[in-house]
């Protein structure tokens, strides 16, 4: 599963070299900031792992359920403040790893798209989690899969079609997408979490 991100950001590098080297700086760039707000996300993901295997393992399911939601909220507000840099201060952002105009043009049209996408990202990335924990592969992978090799080369290549600056759309209606995905699957998954009955 975390070899499909290598194909997924070279899918958007070979869309982006269609414009313009500066094009494919910027999604570097954009990679560049994102692991300041996603190594704590990526961190919440590992810890509420082990917590929610347990609680499911002991039939506590609304436990899981309290876990996956604090997580979320969390998520949420962490990434609300990622969502606000990226709005508010793209240009300073970037002239922190160059000082090309196109590179900061282009950037700062490109951050402003993809910060919307941060709130819906925290749901796309919890669910693939949750459902991993649970034992719930099959969900997780499919969710990790159609985010990555489903929607994000092909939207990119759709939006690609509209002009550089549609392309950055494909990051907010991905992780929507996902989002709208993991929420079919959990609610299906909630209403009958255990196969079996309770042991007496």
């Amino acid at each position: 599963m975390q070899s499909v991100y290598t194909f997924y950001i070279f899918g958007l590098n070979m869309i982006l070299t269609a414009f313009s080297d500066q094009a494919v700086t910027a999604l570097g760039l954009y990679y560049k900031w994102q692991t300041f707000f996603f190594i704590p996300l990526g961190a919440m993901q590992t810890c509420i792992v082990p917590i929610i295997s347990y609680n499911y393992a002991a039939r506590n399911f609304p436990r899981c359920k309290q876990v996956l939601s604090a997580a979320v909220t969390f998520g949420f507000l962490f990434m609300a403040l990622g969502t606000l840099c990226f709005l508010l201060i793209p240009a300073p952002m970037l002239r922190l790893f160059t000082e090309n105009p196109a590179v900061i043009d282009i950037g700062t049209v490109g951050f402003r798209i993809i910060g919307i996408s941060f709130i819906p990202q925290v749901t796309a990335l919890m669910y693939p989690v949750f459902f991993q924990a649970v034992g719930a592969g099959l969900k997780s992978s499919s969710l990790t899969l159609i985010r990555t090799m489903v929607l994000f080369v092909p939207l990119g290549f759709l939006f690609s079609r509209l002009g550089l600056a549609r392309f950055w759309l494909t990051f907010p209606v991905t992780e929507l997408l996902t989002t709208l995905v993991g929420m079919w699957f959990y609610r299906q998954f909630t209403r009958r979490p255990y196969r079996t009955p309770a042991a007496a």
